[in-house]
């Protein structure tokens, strides 16, 4: 038996499996599971081809702007699976985004009146670059329902920083870059006044927001004092995007007004240099001023056109229309220099069928593919001859396409993505009016293209993705103790292990507190009714995805902890009563045990003396019974520890920084335990075994979080030492 055929059949075995096939789990050969399935061998192949074993690693990562939801999703290439949701211009409350008090400020700070906007509106995002190519730092998306503007480090995948665009009343909901992302392009959508004291003068405009990377990527900031936007005329604007290589320093983009269509066509390095006023105290260099500078231009299109893309080359641009037309940058910078019409500059006009709605190229050669939604169907073109070459009919309307890297210098020709806007299957299960957003993976890695995968995107309206080498990415796995991480900063309010305080003033009350495997420290907070209340908390974890929820029950505030990180919840105690906290996030085998108790004490409440709980004799040996018991496990646990530690010490664990982090976790929970060994054995001393008991308890708990860890080292280095 062939070693692929093999494979095929033991892949569609597992297949079987998992989609409850139990009539035919039984069966071995590929013929039997075909024919019980209904399947061909395209199917099977297509299925082997986006299979991803334990694991294997996707070649690309993909993020998608999913329209209303004002989230992000980023997503694997061959394998098509969800990794995460990030939250972006609305709150996502898995990773407490626009709930604990960081990320509120931030989105507050974004709005006009001091507001968590909970919805927006994104379609296209980009990736920063250098020299042309996506450099694997940033990535920024346009919001169209509240103009604002938005960066995200890739590093986490988590968002840094949101604006507020303080001309625009509609901003369009796509975003470029310039080649080496000195600017952060935006645009408006619709053409409405800037100036609020005026109701008349509709306006468009572009604006380029100035990006300045800082000494790490979580202090790269968009800078709106140095950034400036170029009045146009009452068009409405639509997709634009930057020219590279020797287009650099060029912008062109989609324009409408009465019935017409246009392209818009800026330079940017005249425009960073000439005269601005200020409109609502933001730079706004002038239409009159542009034109001086000869700086903008418009081509008129025969029909409306779709969307624009600038080549890999930087040599031409595409725009997706009744026809494709494909214009020559040489002729529109030379045009551009005499005036703002520019005409004569189309190098080709390619019929590729109806209703073109976009383009994505290849690393081929001058090669790219085109949606012609009307016909139901993608076809590979030459930009440089004009010639089709190949098409592949669909089952569906196609619109927005995308290739791995297509939007840079250098893309890659494994695969195009193709997003189906119309989606109506009768092998999908309904599941109400409302369907998923739908994305086909085609495979265009010979002459012939398939279409092998359909990706059901829920919570989204989906439109354009942007997708690069995984490996360009580089995420980290824990972040340095204390880090606020939407400022990069370490935080006034980190607290570490020791250190755990509770302050007050007046009606304001502050908790230092830290998370760890699997203890809430403190572990009682008393306040008054009215107070407003605010827990700082540290994660002490350094082990990998050791991640810390944290909620207050009733509350409505949630933080995300990832290790090393500090953030903070705020709320007023408007009742009275006892409020459990606890950790929102599988952390561990004692999980469960990770809570706390807030007690709000009621208006007027006044502490009663308590007598003290007399002990009888029966029950005191009760207690010291429990507690010998206990010393025994603390003996047997202290073993398992010690057997740990020196198999780690005899294969050298120190010479595996990730081994080498979880040890020293390991001997963190130790070093917490001392006060509570100290306490258990003074208090046996004095023959007070109910407390004795009680921090022998303590102290075994610290010891089990201990061993935990300690395992998971020695399992994670087992692994290293056998690869």
């Amino acid at each position: 038996m062939k070693k692929s055929n093999w494979f095929i059949r033991v892949f569609v075995g597992l297949l079987l499996v998992a989609f409850g096939a139990t009539d035919v789990v039984g069966q071995q050969t590929l013929d039997d599971v075909k024919k019980a399935r209904g399947l061909t061998d395209a199917d099977v192949l297509a299925a082997v081809k986006t299979f991803m074993p334990r694991g294997g690693r996707d070649e690309y990562f993909s993020i998608v702007g999913t329209g209303n939801s004002g989230t992000m999703i980023v997503y694997g290439i061959p394998s098509m699976r969800i990794y995460k949701y990030v939250g972006v211009f609305s709150p996502e409350p898995w990773q407490g985004y626009g709930f604990d008090d960081e990320s509120s400020l931030m989105l507050k700070k974004a709005s006009l009146d001091n507001r968590i906007s909970t919805y927006g509106d994104m379609r296209y995002p980009a990736f920063s670059e250098k020299g042309g190519n996506y450099d694997g730092h940033f990535a920024f998306f346009s919001d169209g329902a509240n103009s604002r503007v938005a960066l995200m480090g890739l590093d986490d995948f988590e968002t840094k920083q949101v604006l507020s665009n303080p001309l625009y009343k509609s901003t369009y909901p796509g975003i470029a870059v310039t080649p080496n992302t000195e600017y952060v392009i935006q645009s408006s959508q619709y053409p409405a006044p800037w100036d609020a004291k005026t109701t008349s003068a509709n306006r468009s405009g572009v604006t380029f927001w100035k990006f300045v990377e800082g000494e790490n990527i979580h202090k790269s900031r968009m800078i709106k004092e140095q950034s400036f936007t170029v009045e146009l005329p009452d068009y409405t604007l639509d997709y634009f995007d930057a020219g590279k290589s020797s287009s650099n320093g060029l912008v062109v983009g989609l324009a409408e007004k009465d019935g017409k269509s246009y392209i818009y066509v800026l330079d940017y390095t005249k425009l960073a240099k000439a005269p601005t006023t200020k409109i609502n105290d933001f730079k706004v260099v002038s239409f009159e001023e542009a034109k001086k500078a000869n700086a903008v231009g418009f081509i008129e299109l025969p029909a409306t056109g779709n969307m624009v893309k600038v080549t890999p080359n930087g040599k031409y641009f595409v725009v997706a229309a009744d026809n494709t037309l494909v214009f020559d940058f040489a002729k529109v910078k030379s045009a551009l220099a005499k005036g703002s019409t520019i005409t004569d500059v189309q190098h080709k006009s390619i019929a590729i069928g109806k209703n073109v709605i976009d383009v994505a190229f290849d690393q081929r050669k001058n090669t790219a593919y085109a949606s012609a939604h009307g016909d139901s169907k993608i076809v590979r073109f030459n930009y440089e001859t004009g010639k089709t070459e190949k098409e592949l009919k669909l089952s569906f309307k196609p619109s927005f396409l995308m290739t791995p890297q297509g939007m840079s210098a250098t893309p890659h020709s494994n695969y195009l993505t193709v997003v189906d806007k119309e989606a109506l299957y009768d092998n999908i299960p309904n599941v109400g009016p409302i369907r998923p957003s739908f994305n086909h993976l085609i495979d265009i890695s010979s002459d012939e293209m398939t279409d092998v995968y359909t990706m059901m995107l829920p919570q989204a309206n989906m439109y354009g993705s942007v997708a690069v080498l995984r490996t360009t990415i580089k995420p980290i796995i824990r972040y340095p103790l204390g880090t606020n991480t939407r400022t990069g900063e370490i935080s006034r309010y980190k607290t570490v292990a020791g250190q755990e305080k509770i302050e007050r003033e007046g009606n304001r009350v502050h908790i230092f507190g830290t998370l760890i495997r699997s203890h809430i420290t403190p572990e009682i907070v008393t306040v008054n009714e009215g107070d407003v209340v605010t827990f700082h908390l540290t994660n002490l974890e350094r082990a990998e995805d050791e991640t810390h929820g944290f909620t207050v029950d009733t509350y409505s505030v949630h933080g995300s902890f990832e290790p090393g990180k500090t953030a903070s919840v705020t709320f007023t105690a408007d009742r009275p009563g006892v409020f459990p906290y606890y950790c929102t996030e599988f952390c561990s085998a004692l999980h469960l045990e990770m809570e706390g108790v807030l007690l709000i004490r009621p208006k007027g409440y006044v502490d009663k003396v308590q007598k003290d709980v007399v002990i009888t004799k029966e029950q005191m040996l009760g207690y010291k019974k429990n507690y010998e018991d206990k010393l025994v496990v603390i003996d047997q646990t202290q073993d398992i520890i010690n057997g740990v530690v020196t198999w780690l010490k005899e294969n050298n664990y120190a010479d595996y920084p990730y081994v080498a982090a979880l040890v020293k976790d390991a001997f963190d929970q130790l070093d917490q335990a001392k006060d509570s060994k100290e306490k258990h054995e003074r208090y046996a001393k004095e023959g007070k075994y109910k407390q004795a008991f009680l921090w022998a308890e303590q102290y075994w708990q610290y010891q089990v979080k201990t061993a935990d860890v300690g395992l998971r080292a020695k399992k994670l280095l087992g692994e290293k030492i056998n690869k």
